[in-house]
């Protein structure tokens, strides 16, 4: 097996989910051929999706330093810069590659991606159209349309472009993730249930499938099903938005407990405070039981590596 079949077989191994049997064919590679940048480049790719980021990054140096001019390596410089919390480095590092090669429309979708994760929306929509260009038949380009409008609070269009995608690709991962939320939102349960499964089942290690499955044991859950209502109908709005809307909610149960409490009836006044302080502190608890759900469903979905 000669290195360039090596390394298309173990990129087709870490698309599928498959990462312990791409790392181990890759490390076979290096190991006769230590100089082989994209096998350093893939590894780091690998290593970034089992969210072990030092590794990740130690190979990438790797890398860049034998090619720095391949754009695939700026890109996944832009995803580890972006999980590490550095969205401003993170765009650079999309430029950089899209300046070595304008027509990488994985790099427009990535950065659109990023804007749209920093509330950047217009510019996100200049990106996506921008891939859109490049690829106007593709899955890719018709979900990230649909992650577009999600995100924006558009769910019918973001709908219709999820639709267009699996039927271009019926196993196209975050199409099928995205067609969970909405489904989820509908109150559609079995549907998004279904749609989380299918995502697990196509790669055990996708975090964001294993959020939908929490996802929809939280809806499900009739503790936890109107914290993660609010939460949803929340994160759709900036974050001004967001920061507005829990100011309104202490003013006004501030507000209408003192103007109750002054006209008389200081026991129904005190009871608004109390269920305002019952809100809050719903909200904290809710959280980490949301977490522990997730951490629940990652231990479940442990798969051997040759699964």
């Amino acid at each position: 097996m000669d290195n360039s079949y090596k390394l298309e077989h173990a990129w087709n191994f870490i698309e599928r989910g498959q990462l312990l049997n791409g790392i181990e064919l890759i490390k076979t590679l290096l190991s006769t051929d230590p100089n082989n940048a994209m096998g350093h480049g893939i590894l780091a790719y690998a290593l970034l999706k089992q969210m072990r980021l030092h590794a990740a990054e130690y190979e990438l140096k790797i890398a860049l330093q034998l090619a720095p001019n391949e754009p695939f390596f700026h890109s996944v410089s832009a995803r580890i810069l972006f999980l590490q919390n550095k969205p401003k480095a993170a765009l650079a590092a999309c430029d950089q590659a899209l300046q070595l090669n304008p027509q990488y429309a994985n790099i427009h979708e990535l950065k659109a991606n990023i804007l749209m994760a920093n509330k950047r929306t217009p510019e996100a929509f200049k990106c996506i159209n921008s891939m859109a260009a490049l690829e106007p038949n593709s899955a890719n380009t018709a979900c990230t349309f649909a992650e577009y409008y999600h995100a924006t609070g558009d769910n019918k269009k973001a709908m219709a472009y999820t639709l267009d995608a699996l039927k271009i690709n019926a196993q196209h991962q975050d199409a099928n993730i995205l067609m969970g939320r909405l489904l989820l939102l509908k109150g559609e349960m079995p549907e998004a249930l279904y749609h989380a499964r299918l995502c697990i089942m196509m790669d055990p290690n996708s975090a964001t499938a294993l959020g939908l499955l929490a996802d929809v044991k939280s809806r499900q859950n009739i503790f936890l099903a109107p914290w993660w209502k609010f939460n949803a109908k929340l994160s759709q709005m900036s974050r001004l938005a967001q920061v507005g809307v829990l100011i309104f909610g202490y003013v006004f149960f501030g507000l209408l407990a003192n103007i109750i409490k002054d006209s008389g009836h200081p026991n129904i006044g005190i009871a608004i405070s109390f269920f305002w302080l019952g809100i809050a502190i719903y909200s904290w608890v809710a959280l980490p039981l949301y977490q522990r759900m997730v951490a629940k469903e990652i231990q479940q979905f442990s798969f051997r590596a040759d699964y």
